[in-house]
């Protein structure tokens, strides 16, 4: 198996250059093409479930440079981005660890942000096989999507019912009725189409959650808290016609994706429970150059991570997908912006960068967003394994108001052995990083 960290890149040897070559199935293709691509089945978060602000789908899962001499590559490059997580090509594995990560076994600050950004709980992580690490991260995204599904209620939709009762309320059914109601014995066949919440939709739902229940740590997140114990509850009564035995029967009936525009959130909690419950035969895909795994786009991460700090510090976090949030440039409602993060009452702007390096158009976006609202301080928030603060100020208008750009190098944890240390030392952090605020 090969590791190796965002962005960051990796020069080929003598000894790995053909594990190297052997990627140029997933190299230098946008991830929007890997996911469209008959027969894989890989997963990444979010763009497998709604469209990314950021367009993460024409990005690069891997950069490959080769150099060839003679028709013979001698040596290459490979560069990473920001996807991380595990994804398999035929049989080469291939994990991405955020580069915060000092071991080679375990992502104690991929884990951090999951849980921070899933309102999930997780105290002990286990490390076995990468199939189970797999499967774990399926599992810590089926409550957060379970939950924003049954806000919209549960789903329920017109299913066609045969009945054999006095009590009629439909199409008689001739050919049935003569056949099981002759000679005459009270009884009328008939047929109904009425509203159900027992469908296939609420089925493979139901069928996720017993499939993940039988796991120690599916059982867990399952008992996570309040809201995810309701959702769950809601759904197993629901379904009173669940039968283990038709779990094929119920997963050959979701093949088709939902649709509905009242329902629209149960679309990603379906895609997700067929592949929670088709994981077993994921993995062990006979096809050649099968594409398979999860992956998370970890700037995504990051700026979410920073969303539930910054929020509860009087921070606006506009929203580019839903419309919300948002601020103009000119009169009449032209050129929509949407910073990450801005508190109005101190003219205060954020912009959450995961990426190694500020870039001149990052600090020409800043300017502008300054500019707009009148802001007297642009702050860039980069992890690092250091902490320290740079300040440049400004001239032209922001001259007279003290205005300046601030880059915050936002401190990872580097020497912790064990997950729980981490998040101690995580919460440290954030306490230090409020009370700057």
């Amino acid at each position: 198996m090969m590791i190796l960290r965002d962005n960051t890149k990796y020069f080929s040897t003598d000894d790995n250059l053909e594990e190297y070559l052997s990627l140029q199935s997933v190299a230098n293709r946008n991830i929007s093409d890997l996911l469209n691509e008959e027969g894989n089945d890989l997963l990444i978060y979010p763009h497998s479930f709604c469209q990314c602000e950021d367009e993460i789908g024409q990005q690069h899962l891997l950069s490959l440079q080769t150099h060839w001499k003679e028709r013979q590559c001698t040596k290459a490059m490979l560069e990473t981005g920001n996807m991380v997580g595990f994804i398999g090509i035929n049989r080469q594995f291939v994990s991405i660890h955020s580069r915060f990560s000092p071991s080679a076994e375990e992502d104690f600050f991929l884990h951090y942000m999951l849980c921070k950004v899933l309102y999930i709980n997780v105290v002990n992580l286990s490390h076995g096989t990468t199939d189970e690490q797999i499967f774990n991260f399926l599992l810590y995204l089926f409550p957060k999507l379970l939950n924003e599904a049954l806000v919209q209620g549960i789903y329920k939709e017109y299913q066609r019912n045969e009945y054999n009762n006095a009590n009629l309320r439909g199409t008689i059914d001739i050919n049935r009725h003569l056949k099981m109601n002759m000679p005459f014995n009270g009884r009328i066949a008939y047929r109904t189409r009425e509203f159900s919440h027992d469908n296939h939709i609420t089925e493979l739902i139901r069928h996720t959650i017993e499939y993940i229940s039988k796991t120690k740590f599916g059982k867990t997140l399952l008992e996570n808290d309040a809201e995810t114990r309701t959702s769950v509850t809601q759904i197993i009564s629901a379904t009173p016609h669940y039968c283990r035995q038709e779990r094929e029967k119920i997963i050959k009936n979701n093949i088709k994706v939902v649709s509905h525009p009242y329902y629209s959130h149960y679309m990603p909690l379906q895609k997700l429970c067929l592949r929670i419950l088709r994981h077993e035969r994921i993995k062990y895909g006979a096809k050649e150059n099968k594409i398979y795994g999860i992956l998370f786009d970890i700037s995504y991460l990051w700026e979410e991570y920073l969303a539930t700090i910054l929020t509860k510090q009087g921070f606006k976090h506009p929203n580019n997908k839903k419309g919300i949030g948002r601020i103009f440039l000119a009169k009449n409602n032209l050129f929509p912006r949407y910073p990450d993060f801005y508190r109005e009452y101190d003219c205060t702007i954020i912009d959450a960068k995961y990426k190694r390096e500020i870039s001149r158009d990052d600090i020409h976006q800043m300017i502008t967003y300054m500019y707009r609202l009148k802001g007297k301080c642009g702050l860039f928030i980069q992890p690092s394994d250091t902490t320290y603060r740079i300040s440049s100020f400004l001239l032209g208008y922001g001259e007279d108001n003290n205005a300046e750009l601030q880059t915050y190098l936002y401190p990872i944890s580097q020497t912790t052995n064990d997950y729980k240390s981490f998040v101690a030392e995580m919460k440290e952090v954030e306490d230090g990083f409020k009370a700057q605020l």
